[in-house]
Formats: C-alpha cells, structure tokens, sequence
C-alpha cells in the first residue's frame, strides 16, 4: 500500500462518500491531474454515476441541467487554475435559480501560489459573492464540510464550493487500497416554518375587501401541478410568462407583452401578490414599475428581488402553503370579475391579431416557433434559449400542460445554453427535449455536444439562424448606431451541418413552415431573413 497517497487522499475518499450520503447520484468530472484522487473516488463511488467532460464551463451547465430535472445536488469536479474559473458562468446562473450544485475545486498548497508555480492561482472563495458557502477543505475538515453541504437546500438553497488543497504523492498504487469512511451526519431539528402573523391577514382582509384590481403574478418557475390546482381555485387574475409554467391553468394570462403597455394603467393592479423569480415580458415590467401596486407580497424562500420597486412583505413559505392559510382564514375580497374580464378580453384580441399578423406575413422565426411549439410532443420538455428565442415563445405563448419549460434565466446568459438542455435530458432520458435556440448562442455553446461518451438521443436541436444577433435590429439603441449596426449583429455565415456531421447528430433543415417536420433527434437548422424578422416584430407592434 502506497500509505503516504492514501493518507494525502484519504479525506477526499470520504468527502465524495459525504456527497453520496447527500444523495448525489451523478458527478460531472473534467480531467485533470491535481483532481485526480477526486476522479478516482467518484469512479470507483458505487452509487454515483461519473460523466466526463472536457470543457469545464460546458461541464458547469450539464451538471446544472441535471440537477434542475433530477431534483438532486450535483457534483462538479476539476483541476486547478484557470479550469476552476470556467465553472463560474454556470455558478452564478445556480445561485440566482437557487441550484444545489457541489462545486469541488482542487488546488495547489498555498505557498505555491504567486511563486510561478504552473495551474496555481488565487482560488480560496472564487466565486463568492454568487455562491452561498465557500470553504477550504483539507484534512481533518469533514466536519466542516458537513456544515458547508447544509446550505445547499437552506435559506432556498444553491450552490457550495470546497477548495481542496492537495499535496503530491496522491496517486495510490492500487485502487483496492481506496475506502469509503461513512461520515457522521448532522442532526437537524424540525425544518423551519414560517409564523404567519394574524396582523398580516388582517392587512390583506383590509386592502382586498376595497381593491378593485388584484393580480396573483408568477416568475420563472418549476412545474407544480399541485400549486396550479390550488390556484385554480382562486377568482383572481393569474399571470405568468411561458416560464413560470402554469400553462396548466385554465384561465392564465399568459401572452403578457401583448396584453399590457405602458399606456394603459387600468391594466396595472392596485394588490400584487407574486411568487417565483424572473419575468420575461418587458411591458409588464415597465407597467408595474409606472403604475406601482399599493401593496405588493412575495412568496419565497432566500434571496428575493424587487424588480417593480414595490415590494411591501416577503414571506418565506411556499405558495400553496401561504394560499391555504389564505382559505383557512376566510379572507373577504372585491369581486374581480371586470378586471378579470378585460384581461381575458384583451389577450384573446390581441392573440387573433397577432396569428392574423404571422398568417399573412413571409416565412419568419416567429411562425416557424409558432408551429414547433404547436408540435411539441405531450409530456415532452421545452427548452428555451436567451435573447429572442424566449421571447418569441412568450409572445406564442404554450398551452399544453403536459409540458415542462426550462431557460437559463437566473442571468439570462447565451453562454451554457446547449450544455444545459444537454444535462436535462441526461437526467431524463424517458421524455423527449426539444430546445429552441439562436444561432449565435449555439455556435457559442457547441462545446456542450463534446462528451465523452455518447450524446443523449432523446434531444432535438432547433437552431434559429437569421445569420447573426437579429435582436439588436430589434431594439432602438443598437440599430441607431449607423456603420456601427455589424458590431451588434455580428453577421456570418455558418450553418450547423458540420458541427452535426461532427457530433454524429442527424440533421436537417427548413426555410419554410412545409419543411419542419415533427420531432426527431438531433439538429433541425431553420433559416430566416433578418430583415423580414425585424419588419414583422415591428409590425406586430404596431398592429397590438
């Protein structure tokens, strides 16, 4: 037995031993020397799966990916220096979506760094201040490491990070030599539940009985469809963007860009209750934030934003918690029916006209969007790349409810979006995933289709290619700029055939709505003008 590399690797061991007693069932590992006694112990753990990526930052969203359709912490593991910087885009989306990711950095002792000493940089709490515990594990630090792994679910949860100082010799002679210590857990006591305070329901009985307009508003969110059953019991007006997944209600106003603008404050409520995080719909933002509601509640747990600037009380408690303490205390409130009914009207106007407008316009990304949604397989997953392709979608809007929506909006980022929708359908390879993304941010993420093992069969690709960035046509500022435009757009002239013929995917392509096919695996490349992109969003515009 090689007892010097045990004993330098030993808590190592048991740190990936501590990670499956936390109920992690895959680890991305990238290669690398100085993580190795970490790729050892995750390959020879018996109850987690190792999945092996070159690309640290591909390997960030995977991992991501995962552990949002799993349900289940993820481990992250690489080598040291710059390796552990490129896991950083997709810390930062877990921490605003609140992902527990295990994020397991080997480094270098520290006298070595800043003495030139090759892949060794300043990596003790690299991520702060988008993590939410960051800790140095050397030997004798298990304990710690208990603590470290509580926060993963705590306060709302997201990702942790232990940076492991490894001294050389940490390559053992034989892999039989390698233990797993169980580690002693620690005891919690009972999990936290919020106090609702009789004086909050007395407020809300208060504004409601007078409130004119209530609004129950839902961010991005999971799919739960025992949330969407509670809130199909409430006659209040339910909003959400495509993300918030509660297209499962009957009645959703769920097509917020062409439902609300600036000029019409009578769409704005006077009682805004919300829950979740993001939103997508501009025009809902910039209305709430003219028109103020005059009290504004939010249902969350951690960190919670103000997007409107009118947040008046969090509380921490699930929806469907606070919503049947709601029922349970018999709150009184004003008949919502008018404001009920002027917003069903006036999405179900604004929706004829907009099909109107794509029935009888040329060839474009929103009606080929419009027809592959419409196509979707039940109980499939949707997924949504940044800048236009979420946003064509939330104009489409998705009614079955069979289906599941995921987009990277914790920063919004075009980086990872491929190796995201990669990772989901790793976790769930009985459900087809189809994702829905821009040419520039699948050109910008094709490293998420370099495994190193087979790709997963049950993704389709769908690449909208107008030839460069279209939104930035789209939007006053950058289109104003002259010359200049080109550096906004970056226009090219790549196509995805070669990166399928790469990655052994099936591909295809279409450039009318007669060529897109139903679902198939691999890449379908749409091809649409730029220009007639541009002449149809400002026309639904105008016309909405």
């Amino acid at each position: 037995m090689n007892s010097v590399a045990i004993k330098n690797t030993q808590h190592i061991y048991d740190l990936v031993n501590l990670c499956a007693q936390y109920g992690v069932e895959k680890a991305v590992v990238c290669p690398g020397s100085r993580c190795a006694p970490l790729l050892i112990g995750f390959g020879k753990h018996p109850d987690i799966e190792t999945i092996s990526i070159t690309d640290e930052r591909s390997a960030g969203f995977i991992g991501l990916g995962i552990a949002q359709q799993s349900c289940s912490p993820v481990a992250l593991v690489c080598t040291s220096g710059t390796a552990a910087q490129n896991f950083a885009p997709a810390v930062t989306e877990a921490y605003y979506q609140q992902v527990p990711l295990i994020v397991l950095t080997a480094d270098r002792p520290a006298e070595w760094i800043d003495q030139w000493d090759g892949q060794t940089i300043h990596q003790k709490e690299m991520y702060k201040p988008h993590i939410v515990d960051s800790i140095t594990y050397n030997k004798d630090d298990i304990e710690l490491a208990t603590h470290t792994f509580g926060y993963l679910y705590d306060d709302g949860g997201g990702p942790i990070h232990l940076n492991i100082p490894i001294d050389e010799p940490f390559y053992p002679e034989n892999l039989d030599d390698i233990t797993f210590n169980p580690v002693v857990m620690p005891i919690y006591g009972q999990p936290y539940v919020y106090e609702f305070m009789a004086s909050d329901w007395f407020l809300l009985d208060h504004e409601l009985i007078s409130a004119q307009k209530v609004m129950i508003l839902g961010g991005q969110n999971e799919k739960d469809p025992y949330l969407i059953e509670e809130l199909e019991t409430l006659d209040i007006p339910i909003v959400g963007d495509v993300i918030s997944n509660l297209h499962g209600i009957e009645v959703v106003i769920n097509l917020s860009d062409l439902v609300f603008n600036l000029d019409n404050d009578s769409m704005a409520p006077d009682v805004l209750i919300t829950f979740g995080r993001s939103i997508i719909s501009k025009n809902l933002k910039l209305l709430l934030r003219k028109y103020p509601p005059k009290l504004h509640w939010h249902m969350g747990y951690g960190k919670v934003g103000d997007p409107f600037r009118s947040l008046t009380k969090t509380f921490e408690a699930h929806p469907i918690i606070f919503f049947n303490k709601w029922k349970e205390w018999g709150i009184h409130m004003n008949d919502q029916t008018s404001y009920q009914s002027k917003l069903n009207k006036t999405q179900i106007e604004a929706g004829k006209k907009f099909h109107s407008t794509l029935d009888n316009s040329d060839f474009n990304y929103f009606s080929a969007v419009q027809k592959i949604i419409r196509n979707l397989p039940d109980h499939s997953i949707l997924h949504l790349g940044n800048s236009m392709p979420v946003r064509i979608a939330n104009f489409i809007g998705l009614n079955n409810p069979s289906i599941d929506v995921w987009c990277n909006r914790g920063t919004s980022g075009i980086d990872g979006v491929v190796s995201t929708a990669v990772g989901h359908a790793l976790a769930e390879s009985e459900r087809k995933h189809t994702l829905i993304i821009g040419d520039l941010s699948f050109f910008y993420d094709r490293n998420g289709l370099w495994l190193n093992h087979d790709l997963p069969s049950n993704l389709q690709i769908v690449i909208l290619n107008d030839g460069g960035g279209g939104i930035f046509n789209m939007i006053p500022g950058p289109s104003n700029q002259e010359g200049l435009t080109d550096l906004f757009t970056t226009p090219h002239n790549r196509t995805a055939e070669l990166s399928a013929k790469e990655f052994g995917l099936a591909y295809s392509t279409a450039s009318s709505l007669e060529e897109i096919h139903d679902w198939k695996p691999g890449i379908l490349e749409i091809f649409t003008d730029m220009k007639t992109n541009t002449e149809i969003f400002n026309k639904i515009k105008n016309k909405i």
